[in-house]
């Protein structure tokens, strides 16, 4: 966390910060000190020290108490340019051609009204140009459910944190959407709560405070250099042995991940012919980075990262 007002501030190892007041008896102070977060993450607090000197400053007095608090730093916004390609693939209605009821919210076309229509079908401006009356026409559409499948293995030494850091932030940012759209999301990892070490998953919803709880989540994934548990073919492997065992449930997937190897790509093949969408979102700095194989494929999007982000 870095302080706006840069007055009365001292860097070195922390940041330091002067307040000088006096205190009389009974008395309360309040002062309000402007906080830009710099990074996402889960901080705790569980020590205050307070210090002050005498009236003459001939005296130092320390005094600690220990307290538990904490500040959680939600992820940034990702790129809205970016965001808005991506999302506008993802959101669109899945069309069945039979059902036993109609969806309300899409429109396919007018048509003048018979003796069964409802009259809440009718569309009164169109009934007024035509002098007659007619009704609009909806398409049947299945239950949309999106997962989201954020690949946290890293090895810091082949690529630098911020290629992680923009797909946590990837991650936040497309399920906002989804959940602002009213679209059933739910978030799977092969990463750790950095407070429970257990691994992060999301069931699915789409209320107010879903994307809350999602992005509360990713504030606290904790970088691994280790191996992650489970490898994030071993996730993809283990999903798609769910799908088959649940046929008629209806998924679209969208992974995050910027590992290219043979046995992710593999297994990806394999979940995606199982979902009724899915795409396979690539954080890199340059397109170069993507195999031939997936730089033609139109569900694959390559997310630009800009150098030192």
């Amino acid at each position: 966390m870095e302080f706006l007002d840069q007055n009365n501030l001292a860097v070195s190892d922390k940041n330091y910060r002067s307040e000088i007041f006096s205190l009389r008896g009974n008395e309360e102070i309040k002062r309000e000190i402007p906080l830009f977060c710099a990074k996402r993450g889960y901080y705790s607090i569980d020590q205050i020290d307070f210090i002050g000197n005498d009236l003459f400053y001939t005296k130092r007095f320390l005094s600690s108490q220990q307290v538990n608090s904490s500040i959680c730093i939600l992820p940034g916004k990702a790129d809205a340019k970016q965001l808005m390609v991506a999302t506008q693939k993802m959101t669109g209605e899945t069309v069945v051609p039979r059902s036993d009821c109609d969806d309300p919210f899409t429109f396919r076309g007018i048509r003048q009204y018979q003796n069964f229509d409802s009259i809440r079908d009718i569309n009164w401006k169109a009934s007024a140009k035509t002098g007659d009356l007619r009704v609009n026409i909806h398409d049947f559409t299945a239950d949309q459910e999106v997962v989201i499948l954020l690949d946290s293995e890293w090895d810091a030494l082949l690529k630098p944190d911020s290629l992680l850091e923009e797909s946590i932030r990837i991650a936040a940012s497309i399920s906002d959407e989804l959940v602002g759209k009213g679209i059933m999301t739910s978030l799977l990892t092969n990463g750790r709560d950095c407070i429970s070490d257990q691994i992060i998953q999301i069931p699915a919803g789409a209320h107010s405070q879903h994307s809350h709880s999602i992005q509360y989540a990713l504030a606290r994934l904790k970088i691994q250099n280790e191996i992650a548990v489970p490898s994030l073919p071993a996730l993809l492997q283990e999903q798609t042995e769910r799908m088959d065992a649940q046929p008629n449930r209806k998924l679209s997937w969208v992974l995050i991940s910027t590992q290219t190897n043979q046995q992710v790509i593999a297994a990806w093949k394999e979940l995606r012919q199982r979902a009724v969408k899915s795409y396979w979102i690539f954080p890199a700095y340059s397109r170069s980075e993507l195999p031939e194989e997936m730089q033609f494929d139109p569900d694959i999007i390559y997310w630009e990262v800009a150098y030192g982000k």
